[in-house]
């Protein structure tokens, strides 16, 4: 008889060693089977990162208009925050758009989360951005114990404006004064948007109405007042009437001239108001404000025409007012055409003449985001 114990110790021995190798291969793939339920560790200084990139480096969505000009009533248009004057501009923000992330009608965490950290994790967060000169900005919680962060060196670019009064009128008197003795008087400003591109091409520097906010504000207008018609008694200054009857905005774009209708939204200031004025005629004894958002000019797709604002006022009794277009018996009598052609026109042009308008300049500053897990 044939002895089988030998045959019978190797078969063994296979079948073990195959057992052994199937089951330290099925060991080996349990842990990636399980990964999902496995805890795992974010990388909040990943996410940190990620948030001030697209915070410094993007202007956000949409761009023209661009999403800060759109109101509280408008949010669901705002896709994506971003501080940057453009894409072309990294790390150079808009003082516009600093100003409308850090407004406090935008809902923590919601408005932000969806518009600047995205992802679907409950972050916990706090945006920060200090200037120069000290100001403080900031939204979001107090930061914990353990957060991820990034600081990123940023510049922020201030707006223009323009301010027209006394002394503008002293240094050039034939310009704003003229020697109509009349009742209606309109003063005008000139936009014009291609010179404006063209003269400066670095963002960074440029006026430009289709991304920032122009303003203007005419003040001392009760000291331009002269030259009253003789009477029994002597009229004087402070008994006078400025009345704004109008503003009115004209475009030309080629030959083509067009009156552009100026919604109750970018209806002037008077008289230091935070309120814009709701119709007119408006009587006020000093200064207008006008602020001309990117929305407006976005309206009435102005990017590559020349826009003139024109400024009717009423002076009770008829007098030598600040004037520097002429003096017509009736503000409806101006319209589009004669306001460009009018060879009487001087207008006041919101150019980069820095004794015309504050240029836009930069500022140093620093933008700190924090990220940590939760969503308080």
């Amino acid at each position: 008889m044939t002895d089988d114990t030998g045959a019978l110790s190797i078969d063994f021995l296979v079948g073990f060693t195959i057992f052994l190798l199937a089951f330290i291969w099925v060991a080996s793939m349990i842990p990636g089977i399980m990964v999902g339920l496995q805890s795992y560790t974010i990388d909040y200084d990943a996410v940190a990162y990620r948030t001030g990139v697209i915070l410094v480096e993007d202007p956000g969505w949409p761009v023209s208009p661009p999403w800060e000009s759109f109101s509280d009533f408008q949010k669901s248009n705002m896709t994506r925050f971003g501080l940057a004057v453009s894409k072309d501009t990294p790390n150079i923000l808009s003082q516009d758009k600093v100003n409308r992330f850090f407004c406090t009608t935008f809902v923590y965490p919601d408005d932000y989360h969806t518009r600047a950290i995205f992802g679907d994790y409950p972050y916990g967060f706090n945006i920060s951005l200090k200037d120069a000169a000290g100001e403080y900005q900031s939204v979001g919680s107090i930061t914990p114990l353990g957060y991820g962060t990034i600081r990123r060196i940023v510049k922020i670019k201030g707006p223009s404006n323009a301010t027209i009064g006394t002394g503008n009128y002293a240094k050039y008197p034939s310009f704003y004064n003229k020697t109509e003795n009349v009742t209606t008087h309109v003063f005008s400003f000139l936009i014009d948007n291609p010179r404006l591109l063209d003269d400066v091409k670095n963002p960074a520097y440029q006026i430009d109405p289709a991304r920032e906010q122009l303003t203007i504000n005419v003040t001392d207008l009760r000291a331009t007042i002269t030259d009253y018609p003789t009477a029994v008694p002597p009229i004087e200054n402070m008994t006078s009437t400025i009345e704004l009857v109008n503003v009115r905005v004209y475009k030309k774009e080629g030959a083509l001239y067009s009156n552009v209708p100026l919604p109750a939204s970018e209806y002037p200031f008077v008289n230091g108001s935070s309120t814009r004025v709701t119709s007119m005629p408006v009587p006020h004894t000093d200064n207008v404000t006008i602020k001309l958002t990117p929305y407006y000019f976005d309206l009435m797709k102005a990017q590559n025409c020349q826009i003139y604002l024109a400024l009717g006022f009423n002076v009770t009794p008829p007098s030598t007012f600040l004037n520097n277009t002429q003096a017509l018996p009736d503000f409806n009598n101006l319209d589009a055409k004669l306001t460009f052609e009018n060879v009487n026109t001087t207008p006041f042009n919101y150019n980069y003449e820095v004794e015309n308008v504050t240029q836009p300049h930069l500022r140093d500053a620093v933008l700190e985001v924090a990220v940590w897990s939760g969503g308080g």
